[in-house]
């Protein structure tokens, strides 16, 4: 009963604190698109996560519980990263494509590499002879896969989509930083 109790807690406040990311992300970015789709590949983590604790039988304690809260907060972290320096990349950059690969050999290596780190660290916890502690480990490591994975691929494609268009003299709708000289001509 307490389990459930428990469980049924963090679910609600899992839907609150994704709201509340998303409000915050939002004011922060100052952009009702860039902040939606940040939270985007974070939702996707956790039901992922949740996925994934259901195919590999992984039961529901007080340690494992806690797991969804966990990836929005690894995850988030990730998202905001990826978002902003794509953002900062494409007020330089002449092209979005070219903003986002710059995104991702800067900002996309870091998050990776700590990613891999944090994947190792918490791997090792597979190996605690404490049933609980080991699914812990095993669970984290997978989310921050999850998170690392969703950033770098979910996320890329949505800040593309959702990047204006801006129509030139010519009719061809452009991203504002794409139009080349000879349509400004």
């Amino acid at each position: 009963a307490s389990l459930d109790a428990t469980t049924e807690g963090l679910q609600k406040s899992l839907v609150l604190a994704v709201a509340a990311c998303m409000a915050i992300t939002i004011v922060a970015m100052k952009s009702i698109r860039y902040g939606v789709v940040t939270i985007i590949p974070i939702v996707l983590v956790v039901i992922w996560l949740y996925a994934f604790m259901y195919l590999f039988n992984f039961g529901l304690n007080f340690v494992t519980a806690t797991i969804g809260a966990v990836s929005l907060g690894v995850g988030i972290d990730f998202a905001i990263h990826m978002t902003q320096r794509y953002r900062e990349e494409l007020s330089k950059s002449s092209a979005s494509l070219d903003a986002l690969t710059r995104a991702a050999r800067g900002t996309g290596v870091a998050l990776l590499a700590s990613a891999a780190s944090s994947i190792v660290g918490f791997g090792i916890m597979a190996f605690a002879p404490m049933p609980m502690f080991s699914s812990y480990g095993i669970l984290t490591a997978a989310m921050i896969f999850m998170a690392a994975v969703a950033s770098l691929l979910v996320l890329p494609s949505l800040l593309i989509m959702v990047t204006p268009r801006q129509k030139t003299r010519e009719g061809i709708a452009v991203k504002p930083s794409e139009s080349p000289k000879h349509y400004s001509e």
